[in-house]
């Protein structure tokens, strides 16, 4: 009798996982489906501007605000596009590499095309700028160029990752 009420547990266990999964793929079918009726929206607004820009040369008359509403727009469906293909990417547990784009499973640590590391919470960190101690003699101020040029070379080496592959050789 034991063995008999485990197997109907995990068979219902199953059929609850299976209903989950289904579910899951339900939505990411409906999110892909909005990503192509986001792409065909993209293309009608690219035609749509290259076709003012074309009748402005060709006339001579300036369309400037009807390109800038369509480039509004396209900005827009841009951002639509990019939140579906989020929404997409949580529901199936995926994550793009930095280095090559990849797919990649959140709970990876590395990606499976180029092996680079694939961080799972991204930590931004700031420069730790104190006050000038006031023992210290008064030294002049650096150059406007070289202060902009010193945290742009540090954030670089700070987020340059290598690949797996290179630091186990």
């Amino acid at each position: 009798m034991m063995s008999l009420n485990s197997l109907w547990d995990k068979a219902v266990s199953v059929a609850n996982v299976a209903g989950k999964k289904t579910e899951e793929m339900v939505e990411v079918s409906k999110l892909k489906l909005q990503e192509v009726s986001v792409n065909a929206e993209l293309e009608d607004c690219y035609q749509k501007i290259g076709s003012l820009v074309y009748r402005s040369k060709k006339s001579g008359v300036s369309n400037e605000q009807e390109i800038e509403q369509v480039i509004a727009q396209v900005d827009d469906l841009l951002v639509q596009l990019t939140e579906l293909q989020m929404k997409r990417d949580e529901l199936k547990k995926t994550k793009k590499c930095p280095n090559c784009g990849a797919s990649c499973t959140t709970d990876s640590h590395f990606c499976s095309r180029c092996g680079m590391a694939v961080a799972t919470e991204v930590v931004v960190s700031e420069p730790n700028i104190s006050e000038p101690n006031v023992s210290e003699p008064n030294v002049s101020e650096p150059n406007v160029s070289e202060t902009v040029a010193e945290p742009a070379e540090e954030t670089t080496a700070e987020t340059e990752e290598k690949p797996l592959i290179e630091e186990t050789l």
